[in-house]
C-alpha cells in the first residue's frame, strides 16, 4: 500500500520540471529522467500459473541520469546510469505481457555484467546498471562509436525483423530509450541518402533461467552471443533501400527492407532469413531446437492526416512461429528463440490528437493463427513542458491454458495466455 502512495505522490505531486548541470550540447551537461510505472493484472482462473491469486501489483521507479557532451567537433559522448525500484506481487504470467517487463532482465549482446542489485527482497528489488557509454569520433572516412550504444536497424512499427540489438516489444507501451548493447560501429557515408554501417557486438550466452552463462564474470563474451553484422543502404527514385547481414545471436541472418510513398500512402516491407547454429535442443517431451531455420517478413502501410490521425496497419509472417502446436512456440517465445508463438499476425495502430494536450491511441495485435486479440488503448496527457502522464489498459481475448490428461500446462492461443492489466505511468524530464 505504501507503494501506490508512493506512486499518487508521483504522479500528481509534480507539476514542472527542474534543471540539474551543464549543456549536453555543449562540452559537458548533465540531464535526466524519472517516471513510475504502476500497474494492475487481472489474473484469469488457472492455478498453474496464479495459485489462488486473483490480482498482482506491480510497481517500478526508473531514475536515469545522463552525462553526454561535445568537446571537440570530431569527438561525442554519452552516458546512461539507471536506478530502478521495482515491486512486483507476484510471478505469474503478466511478468512477460511485453508491454511491462522487470528492468535490468538479463539481456543478449552485453559481454560486461555491471549491473548491481544492491537490495533484494521477496517481492522487490533495487537495481543500478549502466544502460549507455560510449564515444562517438568523426573521421574523415567514417564516424566511429565505440562503447554500450543503442543500435537501431529498421523502419517498420510493430515488427523490424532487421532490428536484431533489443528491439522494442510490438505492444510495449514505452519507447524513449532503448537499451544499449556492447558494440563498435563504423558509419561509412556514400552520399546523401548512402551508406554502409558495419557493427561488432559482443555478447554472453543467456541460459534457460535467463541468466548469463559464466555469471560470476564481471566480464565475458562467446561467438555464439556476439555479432558481426553489415549494412548497406540508399535511396533510389525516392525509396530508402537496406541489405543486410552477418553473424547474429544464435546463428546467421540475410536480409533487406525498403521504405517509400504511394499517393501520400507510406508503404514498408521487410525480410529477413535466419540461419541457426548448433541450436540447443528443447526439453522433452518437447521435440525440435530452441532456434530453427526461418523467413520473418512484414508489409505495412502508413498515413498521417492533416486532422492529426494517424494509422499504422501492418502484416507479420513469423516462419519461426506455430500454427497449431503452441507449447514448443511458448517455450521458444520464452527463451529468446522467437518472437511470437502464431505464424500469422496483423497490427494496427491509430492516434489521434484530442487537444494540444491530450493524445489518444489504441493498438491492436491480432494472431491470425489462433483468432487471439490484444487491445492496448491509451491516452497521453501533458502535464508541462518537460512531463506527461499516460494511462491506459492491456485487454487480451482468446483461448485460456489449460491442464491436459498429463498434467502439463497445455497453451492454446497467443495473447490468451496473458492477464488483463491495467496501468499508469508519470515521466518527467530535466
Amino acid at each position: 500500500m505504501q507503494g501506490f502512495t508512493i506512486l499518487f505522490f508521483l504522479l500528481f505531486g509534480v507539476s514542472s520540471a527542474w534543471a540539474l548541470v551543464g549543456d549536453s550540447d555543449g562540452a559537458f551537461g548533465i540531464d535526466g529522467s524519472l517516471r513510475t510505472i504502476g500497474a494492475l493484472f487481472l489474473n484469469y482462473d488457472f492455478p498453474a500459473f496464479y495459485g489462488d491469486q486473483r490480482t498482482d501489483g506491480y510497481l517500478q521507479t526508473l531514475i536515469r541520469i545522463t552525462g553526454a557532451g561535445r568537446p571537440r567537433d570530431d569527438l561525442s559522448y554519452d552516458m546512461h546510469l539507471v536506478q530502478a525500484l521495482t515491486y512486483f506481487s507476484g510471478a505469474g504470467q503478466g511478468r512477460g505481457s511485453g508491454s511491462i517487463n522487470l528492468a535490468g532482465d538479463k539481456l543478449r549482446y552485453r559481454a560486461l555484467d555491471e549491473a548491481s542489485a544492491w537490495w533484494t527482497d521477496d517481492d522487490a528489488q533495487a537495481l543500478l546498471w549502466l544502460d549507455r557509454c560510449n564515444v562517438k569520433i568523426a573521421l574523415d572516412a567514417m564516424d566511429l562509436t565505440i562503447g554500450r550504444q543503442a543500435v537501431t536497424f529498421g523502419k517498420a512499427h510493430f515488427w523490424n525483423p532487421l532490428d536484431v540489438y533489443l528491439p522494442f516489444d510490438p505492444n510495449q507501451f514505452d519507447r524513449d530509450y532503448k537499451p544499449g548493447v556492447d558494440a563498435l560501429r563504423a558509419d561509412f557515408p556514400l552520399g546523401d541518402f548512402s551508406g554502409i554501417t558495419l557493427v561488432g557486438v559482443l555478447g554472453r550466452e543467456v541460459d534457460d533461467a535467463g541468466s548469463y552463462v559464466n555469471e560470476d564474470r564481471t566480464f565475458d563474451a562467446s561467438w555464439y552471443g556476439s555479432s558481426i553484422l553489415g549494412r548497406l543502404f540508399t535511396n533510389h527514385g525516392g525509396w530508402d533501400l537496406a541489405l543486410q547481414g552477418g553473424k547474429i545471436y544464435g546463428g546467421y541472418q540475410v536480409g533487406g527492407g525498403l521504405v517509400g510513398e504511394i499517393r501520400g500512402v507510406e508503404v514498408r516491407a521487410e525480410a529477413a532469413w535466419f540461419l541457426a547454429q548448433d541450436s540447443p535442443s528443447l526439453d522433452p517431451p518437447l521435440t525440435g531446437d530452441l532456434f530453427e531455420d526461418h523467413l520473418t517478413a512484414v508489409i505495412g502501410l502508413g498515413r498521417r492526416f492533416e486532422n492529426s490521425l494517424i494509422l499504422e496497419i501492418e502484416y507479420l509472417y513469423n516462419g519461426g512461429g506455430e500454427s497449431e502446436d503452441f507449447n514448443t512456440a511458448a517455450v521458444r517465445l520464452e527463451r529468446g528463440g522467437i518472437r511470437h508463438m502464431g505464424r500469422h499476425l496483423a497490427g494496427l495502430l491509430a492516434s489521434y490528437e484530442v487537444t494540444p494536450l491530450v493524445v489518444g491511441q489504441l493498438t491492436a495485435l491480432y494472431a491470425l493463427s489462433d483468432g487471439s486479440l490484444v487491445l492496448q488503448p491509451s491516452t497521453t496527457f501533458s502535464v508541462s513542458n518537460n512531463s506527461e502522464l499516460l494511462a491506459g489498459a492491456g485487454l487480451y481475448f482468446g483461448r485460456r491454458p489449460e491442464t491436459n490428461a498429463a498434467g502439463w500446462t497445455d497453451i492454446r492461443s497467443e495473447f490468451g495466455s496473458y492477464p488483463n492489466f491495467f496501468f499508469a505511468e508519470f515521466k518527467v524530464y530535466f
